[in-house]
């Protein structure tokens, strides 16, 4: 035998080794997978849907601001906005019956470092009341981050609902911040280091709200032969919003505390892909949007030197832009 004929051998040999082994592997992936769906089936009743996967946030952001009660005042005074940027890990529970279904998400935070910075602006100088004065960035870290979402989606046998069916319910949002290690620069020249922890600051948010929800199928058997079908679900709402924040300066004299109680509204646009994996388990990927805009008071607070004072004019606004991955058992 020659040697070109010797590795002409050997290579085939490898080749039909590989090709076994893949094969292997993907017939064990697949009992993996049956077993994991038939535990699943054995779990529940029929009316019953559990999924758990990974949101992950995008440009998004919180932020709120407040005017000089006195003159020239300036609007704002001071803003403050804080990244959303976090990964969090979450589940989704859902009951359908025959003309409603109920369905309840919780998400809690993963890590706590946020990759772009925390901005603190100013427009302190009165004699030039709209040029920013004083501007900083720092390194923010989410200290704890919760989302959750209580909702009803009614589907009755009306020829009205059968396109567009009514979804209402109830959001939770929390967020604990810690701003640390930042830079500030002043119009004066005059600019600092920030070493170390700078602002505590703590968010909350509630929605009621009301809105419609469509789901078309998608048929992809000319396209995948393993994923015949899927389908896409969008849904649009409207809430009544109230924001709860309390900002912390650590870097201030005494116990510096502003507090901010506003109301406004949000909107939220959530788009979601679903793909049949087996029998009782589906692939679900969707975008979801939401922005919020609330106006209220403020109130500062400092027991140190007893001051005391609130006023109208505070703004509190977030957007956030999320993609979620989650792994569905229709039980």
């Amino acid at each position: 035998m020659s040697l070109k004929t010797a590795l002409i051998a050997i290579t085939l040999s490898l080749c039909v080794s590989v090709s076994h082994a893949v094969a292997f592997d993907l017939q064990s992936f697949d009992r993996v997978v049956d077993t994991v769906s038939d535990v699943a089936s054995s779990l529940g009743t029929p009316q019953t849907k559990y999924a758990f996967g990974v949101k992950k946030f995008f440009n998004s952001f919180t932020s709120y601001q407040f005017p000089n009660p006195y003159p020239p005042a300036q609007d704002p005074l001071s803003r403050l906005e804080f990244p959303i940027d976090q990964w969090f890990l979450g589940t989704r529970f859902t009951y359908d019956s025959a003309h409603w279904s109920a369905y309840f998400d919780s998400y809690r935070s993963l890590n706590r470092d946020a990759a772009q910075m925390m901005q603190d602006s100013d427009w302190e100088d009165e004699t030039q009341p709209f040029q920013k004065s004083v501007f900083s960035e720092s390194k923010c870290k989410l200290n704890r981050g919760w989302l959750l979402d209580l909702g009803l989606n009614l589907h009755p046998d009306w020829a009205i609902f059968r396109q567009v069916s009514p979804v209402t319910g109830l959001r939770y949002q929390y967020f604990s911040f810690t701003t640390h290690d930042g830079y500030q620069v002043g119009i004066d020249g005059h600019n600092m280091e920030l070493p170390g922890d700078s602002i505590d600051f703590e968010q909350t948010f509630y929605h009621l709200y009301i809105g419609g929800l469509t789901t078309a199928t998608i048929n992809t058997s000319g396209v995948w032969q393993s994923i015949p079908r899927m389908s896409l679900t969008c849904q649009l709402d409207y809430a009544l919003a109230t924001a709860k924040n309390e900002d912390l300066h650590l870097l201030r004299a005494g116990e510096r505390i502003t507090r901010d109680n506003t109301s406004g509204h949000c909107w939220h646009l959530n788009a979601a892909l679903a793909m049949d994996v087996r029998n009782n388990m589906r692939a679900k990927f969707d975008v979801d949007f939401k922005r919020m805009i609330t106006h209220g008071d403020h109130e500062l607070s400092n027991s140190v030197y007893d001051i005391y004072f609130s006023f109208s004019g505070a703004k509190v606004w977030s957007d956030q832009f999320s993609l979620t991955g989650l792994m569905e058992f229709n039980f």
